[in-house]
């Protein structure tokens, strides 16, 4: 009898093992499946971000304009695109209720609109920002157009004209430019703003034989 008691005892706790570990595996294969649905949210997620990080299509032949902010000064430049080329035309300055129309006409041809670099910075280091237009070309780039903020008045500045790839260094209130040409050589010069003039004091040549 005893012995009969001592079986029936080992099959129950037996079968109430196999419960747990059935409850534990259900718990498992729970936690697993919370887990791929995880997954499988941020996934969409991300691949949602994807979708909208593409850009659209080529913008169609038309008039477009662009804005940029400087503290309480904001220009904008208005320009077109025909089949594929981008040329500005017209240029105005905002400065509360004031309205400057300057002369700007493209001097280079604009592949797209991200080779327009229209923005502020201060070129002859008074701490006021001045308005300018950029392109790069190749290994150089030019400031196309450069405009002086002298007291809220924008008034254009023709010397940049003939400055290749100008860098600007604050510190010594200096422009450096250099630039290559194949087969030619190098040439390296600066510039310095002297009684409201920008002049060239200093220019080195490397002449390829």
């Amino acid at each position: 009898m005893k012995s009969i008691i001592f079986i029936f005892a080992l099959l129950l706790i037996f079968s109430c093992s196999q419960k747990n570990k059935n409850s534990i595996s259900k718990k498992d294969s729970t936690v697993v499946a919370i887990d791929s649905v995880a997954v499988n949210i941020d996934s969409s997620k991300i691949e949602n971000l994807k979708q909208e990080s593409i850009p659209d299509e080529e913008p169609k032949d038309g008039k477009y304009s662009q804005i940029i902010k400087d503290k309480d000064i904001s220009a904008e430049i208005f320009y077109t695109i025909k089949e594929g080329r981008v040329d500005y035309y017209k240029l105005k300055v905002y400065q509360h209720k004031k309205i400057q129309n300057l002369d700007a006409v493209s001097d280079w041809e604009f592949k797209n609109v991200e080779e327009l670099d229209f923005k502020f910075e201060d070129v002859n280091f008074d701490g006021i920002n001045d308005l300018t237009i950029s392109k790069e070309v190749g290994m150089n780039w030019f400031k196309l157009n450069v405009w002086i903020n002298k007291k809220g008045k924008f008034i254009q500045e023709k010397k940049f004209d003939d400055i290749y790839s100008p860098i600007f260094d604050p510190k010594s209130k200096e422009i450096k430019s250099y630039y290559r040409v194949s087969s030619v050589g190098e040439f390296w010069s600066t510039y310095q703003w002297k009684n409201n003039k920008l002049i060239r004091t200093s220019y080195t040549e490397d002449i390829i034989e």
